[in-house]
């Protein structure tokens, strides 16, 4: 079975295989910053990202089993990283768990709070008694996992909560399981009734004073002759799965910060209004006239995991997600019989980063090709040496080794026709002799990248191959960057046990990333597919027909269309059905913002393909170029009223 098409959580359910396949790159990168200063621990902790970012494995690694598992396996080189990452992240001090976590999905039955015939409070108060009561059967279960009887455990309530205390089952472990026991049972029977009973006729422990969140500070283990003193941490899972009344009611209830536990949210950026998605406030609760005094920056740590999390730059965002995801693909790849036994371990080495070259037939077309567009555009033997000495010394001393006669002939022709576009126009009557010279061309990476993309549209030469394009073409997304590694692991394990070379040339990478960039993309169900699919095709098409003009005006190319900054940031107010088609875009992988971006001191907000999409129609994966657009534009390319 191949571990690449499935995700980690899903197919590991035991703890230690669990973390052979655990890189410890997005604790250490996302994570590790928030832990100075207890930022983890001490206030409610929103963690957002798309599906697939790696949410609810990061959860996970926080639960106490696998904290002791990782403990247990310390001595091995596997898993010495993680248990330096999760120490960095406070989790583990002085080779002892100090935390017990919890994970706890929102998306089963707690909805169907909202459908009670109940007033507000009264359905989020029963949802809350149950959620407190899960909790605590959480933690306790999760000790009792790892061969600790819970007489050993006892909590440390707040000073002066005797009463609510009492009202949880006091303090000893047993009695904590009784009484939690008890709630859920009460508050299930009425969430899960075919008829609601009236208000008056609920249980009395279903409404009965059940607050364990605000008294329980710490969890007391004794373990033989250890005593642990363990942080309780609760991690509310899927949150976007709540309506949107229940959900502001949910964050308004974790943000106080009289709470005595830890808690953390993480949720899809479903949950973010339009306005948080598209105009950058990531924080999940809006202004609220009932929180006096609330500072989101003081009561929130909001956790991005993807883009801006990654560094202070998106080229330092880029370089951190590729050394995430090769360490990533190293460990999955540890998982699979057949390259263990052939000692293949680093997953490099199943991909040829080595350009392939056109063949001798389209190499001479190529030619006359170029001879014939000097001809067209005039230019004479010495204007072509002197753009040709440019590319001899630009690529003399490039770091890249597709130096290769077919791109030097691309770049002579993008070159040539840049340098003829460049020269003034002739009088009418003029000498024909007397031709004017055009303004010097200048041959760079961005000339060159051009070179490749004209070469994949003209002659299908490999564009997608190598390690660091499928890095890059994982768009920062973990799950994402698996998919597309999948087959180019299933091929190379076919070759394997059939006993061929087992490294796959450019032709094959390009090839099978291409299919299944398009099969992810026919899968594509969400909320609004079929405009953010339209959408998605018209920002396609258009950067394909800037990339590929003659003179490649965007160098790389353009992977993406840019609207004044202005003019975006009314979207979510004057335009509210695009802003949901953009939201849903982002949300999904489908695209990304990025805002700000002076050009020709202006500034705009691009809307960038990802790199599933950018794939699919044959963009560079490089940044930063696009074709200007207006609203009008993008809303009539969406498929929405203007």
């Amino acid at each position: 079975m191949n571990p690449f098409t499935k995700r980690a959580t899903e197919l590991y359910r035991d703890d230690v295989a669990f973390l052979q396949v655990v890189s410890p790159e997005p604790l250490n990168v996302y994570f590790g910053p928030a832990a100075k200063g207890d930022v983890l621990f001490d206030r409610l902790v929103t963690v957002i990202g798309t599906p697939g970012s790696g949410k609810t494995t990061m959860a996970r690694l926080f639960q106490f089993p696998v904290l002791r598992a990782v403990l247990r396996q310390s001595d091995t080189d596997t898993y010495r990283p993680l248990l330096d990452a999760l120490t960095h992240c406070r989790a583990i001090v002085e080779d002892r768990p100090v935390v017990s976590g919890f994970r706890l999905p929102l998306e089963a039955e707690y909805r169907d709070f909202w459908e009670l015939p109940y007033k507000d409070d009264v359905k989020f108060n029963l949802m809350r008694g149950l959620l407190q009561a899960r909790a605590m059967l959480g933690w306790l279960r999760n000790l009792e996992s790892s061969d600790i009887p819970l007489d050993r455990v006892r909590i440390v309530p707040k000073a002066g909560t005797e009463a609510a205390t009492q009202a949880i089952g006091g303090i000893e472990g047993p009695s904590l399981l009784a009484r939690a026991q008890e709630v859920e049972q009460a508050i299930y029977q009425v969430s899960a009734a075919l008829v609601a009973p009236n208000v008056d006729d609920l249980n009395a422990q279903a409404v009965s004073a059940y607050r364990p969140f605000d008294v329980v500070t710490e969890i007391l283990v004794r373990d033989g002759a250890e005593e642990f003193h363990l942080r309780p941490l609760v991690m509310f899972d899927d949150a976007h799965s709540l309506h949107q009344r229940q959900f502001d009611q949910f964050l308004r209830w974790l943000i106080k910060r009289e709470l005595a536990v830890s808690r953390w949210v993480l949720s899809r950026l479903d949950a973010l209004s339009p306005e948080g998605v598209l105009l950058g406030s990531k924080a999940l609760v809006t202004e609220d006239e009932n929180l006096p005094g609330v500072q989101r920056g003081r009561e929130i740590k909001v956790i991005t995991l993807q883009g801006e999390s990654l560094g202070d730059s998106r080229s330092m965002g880029r370089r951190a997600f590729r050394r995430m995801a090769k360490d990533m693909a190293n460990r999955y790849l540890l998982q699979m019989p057949t390259f263990s036994r052939k000692r293949v371990t680093d997953f490099a080495t199943l991909i040829q980063s080595a350009p392939e070259s056109l063949s001798s037939s389209q190499l001479s077309k190529l030619a006359q090709t170029v001879d014939a567009k000097q001809d067209k555009l005039a230019l004479s033997d010495e204007d072509r040496a002197q753009i040709e000495k440019q590319i001899e010394t630009y690529l003399s001393g490039a770091e890249t080794v597709d130096i290769g006669d077919d791109i030097k002939l691309a770049m002579l022709k993008i070159l040539m026709a840049r340098y003829a576009s460049r020269r003034p126009q002739v009088s009418l009557f003029g000498d024909d002799e007397e031709r004017p010279e055009g303004r010097p061309v200048r041959a760079d990476s961005g000339v060159a990248e051009g070179a490749r993309l004209h070469l994949l549209h003209e002659f299908r030469r490999p564009f997608f191959y190598g390690i660091d394009t499928l890095c890059d073409a994982g768009s920062e997304n973990a799950e994402q960057f698996l998919r597309l590694a999948a087959d180019l692991v299933d091929r190379s394990e076919m070759l394997i046990i059939r006993d061929k070379n087992f490294t796959l040339p450019p032709r094959v990478q390009h090839d099978l990333l291409r299919e299944r960039a398009d099969s992810i993309m026919n899968e594509w169900n969400f909320p609004l597919h079929p405009q953010v699919r339209r959408l998605s095709a018209a920002i396609g098409d258009a950067c394909v027909e800037r990339s590929i003009r003659e003179t490649a005006p965007l160098g790389a190319g353009a992977n993406g269309v840019g609207i004044l900054e202005e003019d975006f940031a009314r979207i979510p107010e004057e335009h509210p059905a695009l802003a949901r088609v953009l939201q849903f875009g982002v949300a999904y992988n489908a695209f990304s913002l990025v805002r700000n971006r002076v050009v020709k001191d202006r500034k705009w907000c691009l809307i960038e393909l990802s790199g599933v999409v950018a794939i699919h129609f044959g963009l560079t994966l490089q940044r930063g170029g696009f074709v200007e657009w207006n609203l009008r534009k993008l809303s009539e390319s969406a498929g929405v009223a203007a």
